[in-house]
Order: C-alpha cells, then structure tokens, then sequence
C-alpha cells in the first residue's frame, strides 16, 4: 500500500484526537478499496496508532468505535499484551472469563484519555481548567 494512505490513517485519527471524539469503523474502512483484505486494514490503523504514539503510552487505534460506541475486539486483544497486570487485576481470580461490559467501557474509557491527553501534550494545546 502506498504512503498516502498511511498518511489518510494517520490524519483519520489525529482528527479524531484534536476533537476528543471517535472514529466509526465505517469511517475507517471507508479509506480502502472494498479489494483489500481485513487484515491489511488492521495492519495499517496498527502502524498508524504506532507512528503517532508507542501503543503502550497512548493507544490511538483505540478511537475506532462500533456503533455501541465501544472499540472492536482487536483492541481488548491488544490492550490484555499491553496492560497484562491492569487487565488481569480487573479479571481477578477467575482469569479465563469474559470482560463485562462496565469493565470494556472502562478499558475504552481509560486508553482513550490516555490518547486525548498525548494529543494535547504533543500539540501544545493547554489543558482546560
């Protein structure tokens, strides 16, 4: 794939970041050619996010959101390699069992801050008071 849609990637999420908002996966799968395969896709919103911000500081492909609002599996995937000791203290004993709801709203939430506040860092955006 060429380097202008690395960059529509880039842009689709740093917008998203600016406005502390989200991006609908329609939006996302909207840039590419209906040709190419899922997980070129996912390959390219994973070095995207990575090119903004080392995923385990701020997590940009986190913005991506189904129409509940929350990210699609790929990201509690990626968020359990990244935040092993977070995620499995959220799970407690019974490690092997699904995530809640309340708990995926929680992980969405919490790496989402993350996002907007590297944003804002890296920007020079003041912080509200």
């Amino acid at each position: 794939m060429n380097k202008e849609l690395d960059e529509k990637v880039e842009r689709l999420l740093r917008r998203a970041a600016s406005r502390r908002g989200l991006v609908p996966y329609a939006a996302f799968h909207a840039l590419f050619a209906q040709s190419v395969p899922l997980h070129e896709r996912y390959e390219k919103l994973e070095a995207a996010a990575a090119a903004l911000c080392e995923p385990r500081v701020a997590d940009y492909a986190s913005l991506l959101a189904t129409a509940s609002g929350l990210p699609g599996p790929d990201f509690y995937l990626r968020f359990r390699r990244l935040h092993a000791e977070r995620y499995y203290a959220t799970l407690g004993a019974d490690r092997n069992r699904m995530l809640k709801l309340v708990e995926k709203r929680q992980f969405a939430s919490e790496e989402r801050e993350r996002v907007y506040d590297h944003y804002r860092s890296t920007m020079g955006v003041p912080v509200p008071a």
